[in-house]
């Protein structure tokens, strides 16, 4: 690993905390919403608020309590039944819970939430359970629910809508900057991803982290943890999945991304005295992040090895570009975990982007490629143009030279993307091919054929075929999101060609030529 690692630390507590045991080691794409309820997203609901319909028979019933323990949401009433001398407790839980009604706070007035629907939950690492009485009551199954959101009472909006369109009711609250928040008089509602993949190379679409970390085995209540720990371990789970490198709510990552996580029994089988290897093979992810939770009660990262994606600009406030932070340097693979807290989970990724890069020579040559050389972390999202320069010798005597760097144009997928990352985006992605004249003059387009411009060919580099990399072919028109269409230009006179966001100067627009990956574009699937 580079030299551009480095330790995160944040306030620096004594103690430390360790784990008895763990799930086993999971890969999967994660996410970039707790909830993945969209608008509704911190939403608390408080239990108190609970109205049910009336019993069969129209008993004389008492105010319904809701209560949530272990992920198990039930409704109890005091019932009077004529003939019966005490009173009939009525228990709703699962499909009798339908046309419940919950009402919390939202954007200074009232939402009430209404269960439409109830089934059991298709866990997302298999086998899932069927939810008889004897797996609900030994956790081993669980209910999910297609929540209705009336704002107002009177537009209806689902509150869950991408993924299965169904939500885990999850105990206690959460802050908007991401921090779960013990309250036993609320909860939330987790909406659940769908497994667009298959059981052996899952693709979960849309749905929130806080369900992916429950069905992970991270539920914020007691299992194979006591309840303290289990609910710091689903912090550090929902702080990785969105790649919170500084513990503030701002997910530094992609829907879709591929991600491979472990805690610290598995991390220890890998380790070697002690310090964990930079890749997994075969597949070869690299070490990423070490998450802990230190005794201050912050989850985030030890240190960090590579963002998740090294080219798309980060809103983590807590680290500038570089990676670098005023303390004391150290990569990931230099700590000594086992002198760390052991309550941790260690995450590796892909490296699967490229910055695109701008240059220009004069007024009207401009080469827009990947083929640079530089620190991709100093210059991700237009920030330090100047610490790349073209790197294109593999073209010969064609290779442009003396042009000087303009900006960043943002990130584009790797041309080397894994198999099965290529097979599943297919559908959404388009190559851009990289083309050239004799004479240095460069042209980046989605057309093979190099627009038919007169002197122009495909022009490989180190075997890649002339594919700069991938692009969106399209984006959701509706979803809220970026819109970064990358564009197609040419001069009036001169007959060059430009590939930029924005307009070179005195040059005509030709086409889109697509967009480039940024955050909210494609719903639940932003690879």
């Amino acid at each position: 690993m580079t030299g551009w690692k480095r330790l995160l630390a944040g306030v620096l507590c004594l103690g430390s905390a360790v784990a008895g045991a763990e799930p086993p080691p999971t890969n999967s794409a994660q996410g970039t919403q707790l909830h993945g309820s969209g608008r509704f997203e911190f939403i608390n609901v408080p239990l108190r608020s609970v109205e049910v319909p009336e019993a069969p028979g129209e008993p004389d019933c008492g105010r319904p309590v809701a209560t949530i323990a272990e992920g198990r949401l039930r409704v109890t009433q005091n019932c009077a039944v004529e003939g019966t001398p005490m009173p009939v407790r009525r228990i709703l839980e699962g499909p009798t819970l339908e046309k419940a009604v919950f009402r919390a706070p939202f954007e200074g007035r009232t939402v009430k939430l209404v269960i439409e629907s109830v089934r059991c939950h298709e866990d997302i690492t298999p086998p899932t359970s069927a939810c008889d009485s004897a797996n609900v009551n030994a956790g081993k199954a669980r209910w999910e629910y297609r929540v209705q959101a009336f704002t107002d009472d009177k537009n209806v909006t689902p509150l869950c809508p991408t993924g299965s369109g169904y939500a885990l009711a999850v105990p206690h609250a959460w802050s908007t900057s991401g921090d779960l928040r013990e309250n036993p008089n609320f909860f939330t509602f987790a909406c659940a991803p769908k497994n667009e993949g298959s059981s052996s190379k899952p693709f979960f679409v849309g749905g929130g982290v806080i369900a992916k970390c429950i069905d992970w085995g991270y539920p914020p209540w007691a299992t194979e943890y006591p309840e303290t720990v289990a609910r710091e371990y689903h912090q550090l789970c929902t702080r990785m999945a969105v790649a919170d490198y500084c513990g503030e709510g701002r997910s530094n990552t992609l829907d879709g991304t591929p991600l491979a996580f472990m805690g610290p029994e598995n991390a220890a089988v890998l380790s070697q005295s002690g310090h964990l290897p930079a890749t997994l093979v075969p597949d070869g992810y690299a070490l990423e992040a070490v998450w802990t939770m230190d005794s201050c009660g912050l989850a985030r990262p030890l240190c960090l090895g590579k963002k998740r994606w090294d080219t798309l600009s980060a809103d983590a406030t807590c680290v500038d570009q570089a990676l670098k932070i005023p303390v004391p340097k150290l990569t990931c693979e230099q700590v000594d975990f086992h002198g760390t807290a052991q309550r941790m989970l260690v995450s590796y990724s892909l490296f699967i982007d490229r910055a695109l890069v701008l240059f220009k020579k004069g007024t009207t040559d401009y080469v827009t490629t990947t083929a640079v050389e530089g620190i991709p972390g100093e210059s991700a999202g237009g920030a330090l143009p100047g610490a790349f320069i073209l790197a294109m010798e593999g073209l010969g005597s064609a290779a442009p030279t003396d042009y000087s760097p303009v900006r960043v144009e943002g990130p584009i997928l790797s041309p080397t993307l894994p198999n099965d990352v290529m097979a599943r985006m297919k559908p959404f992605i388009k190559p851009l091919y990289r083309c050239g004249t004799s004479t240095g003059r460069m042209l980046l387009t989605d057309r093979p054929d190099c627009e038919l411009a007169a002197g122009y060919s495909r022009r490989p580099l180190a075997g890649d075929g002339a594919v700069e990399g991938y692009i969106y072919s399209s984006v959701d028109p509706v979803r809220e999101g970026q819109r970064r269409p990358l564009k197609l230009w040419r001069h009036p006179t001169l007959g060059v060609y430009a590939t930029a966001t924005l307009n070179p100067g005195a040059f005509t627009f030709v086409r889109d030529l697509g967009f480039l990956p940024a955050v909210g574009q494609l719903p639940g699937r932003d690879l």
